[in-house]
């Protein structure tokens, strides 16, 4: 059997980018430990609840889609403490991924909208420092579009256009946050409406539409189909709307 160059590429890129993705794992859970012995845990009782709040958070360093694909992604949540440590979250999203190794010789594209909802348990490592537990269902709608070329060695090479609608996907997600509250830019004060955190996804997908020839590469929202437990991280900065 003649071994298969482009698989054997694609195997050691997949193996390359799950190295990295767990190292930034384990900088994330390294960083989380230091920082809730930084400090006395014994200021956490000055920490108000806040039953009600909107937020928009924006991701600034997708460090996810810098290893595996190109995206546009656009994401919003809103988030309802139901219990002291309880909330319930939902998120709403929108992306074009357009991968540039998704198929050889062809140009892929996937768009769509995508929600998840879940709930978070809340802990205080310090005041103004947060840590997050929690759980999600996802759900995406979306559509395709391959552009591909086949070559022939005797004749021209086939052309050809492929536009899929009306495709969809669901999973779950185990999510870790981790946040901070940001008081002071320099040395001002500023309102208590930033917050700038961290966020670890793993995600396990369960169903998508999917076809026997040109598979479906891509899912907003969820990521690659041919990573059955994909991890992602997010830095973001949120601007929370208190409402009571």
């Amino acid at each position: 059997m003649v071994a298969n160059p482009y698989l054997n590429v694609q195997v050691i890129r997949l193996k390359f980018m799950l190295k990295y993705k767990l190292l930034y794992l384990f900088l994330f859970l390294s960083m989380m430990v230091n920082q809730a012995y930084s400090q006395d845990s014994t200021a956490m009782r000055n920490e108000k609840a806040q039953n009600l709040s909107i937020g928009i958070a924006f991701d600034y360093l997708k460090l996810h889609t810098l290893l595996t694909d190109e995206s546009e992604k656009w994401e919003g949540a809103i988030n309802f403490r139901i219990l002291d440590k309880v909330s319930v979250i939902g998120e709403y999203g929108i992306a074009t991924l357009t991968p540039e190794e998704a198929y050889k010789n062809a140009e892929y594209k996937s768009e769509g909208d995508y929600y998840r909802i879940g709930l978070d348990y809340h802990f205080t490592v310090v005041p103004n420092n947060f840590l997050f537990l929690g759980l999600r269902y996802g759900q995406s709608s979306f559509s395709e579009n391959i552009a591909y070329e086949i070559g022939n060695p005797i004749f021209e090479n086939e052309t050809g256009q492929l536009n899929r609608e009306n495709l969809s996907a669901t999973w779950y997600e185990f999510v870790l946050t981790s946040e901070k509250k940001v008081r002071k830019i320099g040395r001002k004060d500023i309102p208590d409406i930033i917050s700038i955190g961290l966020k670890f996804r793993l995600k396990s997908l369960q169903e998508y539409t999917n076809f026997d020839d040109f598979e479906v590469k891509n899912i907003p929202g969820y990521g690659q189909t041919n990573i059955k437990l994909n991890p992602e991280f997010n830095l973001y900065i949120k601007f929370r709307i208190p409402v009571f």
